[in-house]
């Protein structure tokens, strides 16, 4: 039989995961309310706003032939840059599994390419990963959704106007419902030029290319912005899922060691009894 001593330290020990989960249950809690304030309904429709902006210049600067030297369509040669959003606390092992899964194929596929990884609770092996210590890649905890989301376009940005990257693809988390969450690899960059229509719509007495430049950053933005909030909502949601499975099992363990330390104490006091009678009878 057990210990009493034992016991007693593994029902301190689950004590302690306890309210180490509940803490992780209040934060990510809260974390989840606040991204679920995002007026999801606006933001994609200011989404579907610029790209109808967008296909409308880039058509008609497609129509005078101004597009050939454009950093944003399609070329035939060119790196790829793949961006993985993973995650940074615990509590996501088999989200976080699903993600390296999707980088790795990735990478397994397309061996040459670029890798910038954002969270630090993933890791890959792969020669071309940018170690880059100036980027913080904490995702969310030193920056608001917007800040994040304005850093990652820039880091876009500068992979395609000074890398030679033509094409970017972004593994994240996809939000299903509460109980759901799993991952995806898809494309962001570049257009193409089946994209738009092949004749002027309007005339526009603007630099058309300077015009596509800035509805295309506003979009890389919104689009980012979009991303890393599914993310995070995919993300939280795990999180609070899986520290309220831990609770209950953390709770569960709690009952069963504390009815085995009631059990070894009330054997104790019994044989205890047991030894001072059988001394008596002895004296008599």
């Amino acid at each position: 039989m057990e210990n009493m001593q034992s016991i007693k330290n593994r029902i301190k020990t689950i004590n302690n995961i306890q309210k180490a989960a509940n803490a992780i249950k209040v934060i990510s809690s809260i974390k989840l309310a606040n991204i679920n304030k995002i007026d999801v309904v606006s933001l994609k429709s200011s989404m579907n706003i610029l790209q109808s902006t967008l296909s409308i210049v880039a058509s008609e600067a497609l129509y005078y032939n101004e597009l050939s030297n454009s950093h944003w369509i399609r070329r035939t040669e060119g790196k790829k840059l793949l961006i993985v959003l993973s995650v940074d606390q615990g509590f996501c092992g088999a989200f976080k599994q699903s993600l390296s899964v999707s980088a790795s194929n990735f990478i397994a596929d397309n061996t040459d390419c670029y890798v910038e990884i954002f969270g630090k609770k993933l890791s890959l092996v792969n020669s071309n990963i940018v170690n880059d210590d100036s980027i913080d890649r904490n995702i969310k905890s030193r920056y608001s959704l917007e800040i994040f989301a304005n850093k990652l376009k820039d880091i876009i940005f500068k992979y395609v106007t000074k890398h030679g990257v033509y094409e970017v693809y972004v593994v994240s988390g996809e939000y299903k419902n509460a109980m759901k969450q799993t991952t995806k690899c898809f494309r962001i960059l570049p257009l193409t030029i089946k994209d738009f229509k092949t004749f002027a719509t309007t005339e526009i007495n603007t630099d058309r290319m300077q015009l596509v430049d800035y509805l295309l950053n506003r979009y890389l933005y919104t689009l980012c912005f979009d991303i890393i909030r599914e993310h995070l909502l995919a993300e939280l949601s795990v999180r609070v899922f899986s520290v309220e499975k831990t609770s209950r099992n953390a709770d569960d363990m709690q009952k069963t060691l504390t009815l085995l330390y009631n059990r070894t104490r009330q054997t104790r006091i019994t044989n205890e009894l047991t030894e001072i009678v059988s001394s008596s009878e002895c004296v008599k």
